[in-house]
């Protein structure tokens, strides 16, 4: 399937606190080697913690943003909780978060909410992000539009990207501190084909 004209890949995502946006910036800068694809530098690639995402038409984003405006009118801050860092298959280093109850019910109205709005549901275009794509990501993506929806969902920040065949034998070094925060700011980026967050739309505090 080719990927479909006047559409754009939507980021909901939570943003960490200064103090811990800061940490995360420096863990990441900290692993930048040959084998990195990318590290974090607080400007163009900040960290973000990825709530949902999906590919909508671009005549649907005004409606999109009214609909998350009026989830977040009600929403209540809650405590993202530091528990790791994980590697995963596609080659991402990340910091892990508690998939926690708020967290989740976050998440699921996100979906109930936009789902009106999703460009070939059912049917969607296979984007870069998805790799691996197994056949629960496949499943996801069907009734979703987001691979990592429902039992996949994985409250994290990204600090890196390895090249294929230098990924470590053991996940990098990392300094022992926490990064918990509690939640303050969602915002809703436009992202481009692999699913990195360039342009903001709006943003909501809570």
């Amino acid at each position: 399937m080719n990927k479909p004209d006047n559409s754009t890949i939507i980021n909901i995502c939570v943003i960490p606190s200064d103090q811990v946006g800061v940490e995360c910036v420096n863990i990441s800068q900290s692993l930048k080697s040959d084998g990195t694809m990318f590290v974090l530098d607080g400007e163009t690639k900040f960290p973000h913690m990825t709530v949902y995402m999906a590919r909508f038409s671009n005549d649907q984003i005004p409606n999109i943003l009214k609909s998350v405006g009026g989830l977040m009118e009600g929403a209540k801050s809650f405590l993202c909780k530091h528990t790791g860092y994980f590697m995963t298959k596609g080659r991402y280093f990340e910091v892990s978060y508690e998939k926690s109850t708020p967290f989740v019910a976050l998440h699921e109205k996100l979906i109930s909410e936009l789902k009106e709005y999703r460009i070939n549901p059912g049917q969607p275009y296979e984007e870069g992000y998805f790799t691996p794509y197994t056949e629960a990501q496949q499943n996801n993506a069907k009734e979703t539009g987001y691979d990592l929806a429902h039992k996949l969902f994985r409250p994290h920040v990204t600090l890196t990207r390895y090249q294929e065949g230098k990924v470590p034998e053991i996940n990098p070094e990392t300094p022992p501190i926490d990064l918990s925060f509690p939640l303050q700011k969602i915002c809703v980026y436009k992202a481009d084909d692999n699913g990195a967050v360039y342009e903001k739309l709006t943003e909501f505090i809570v």
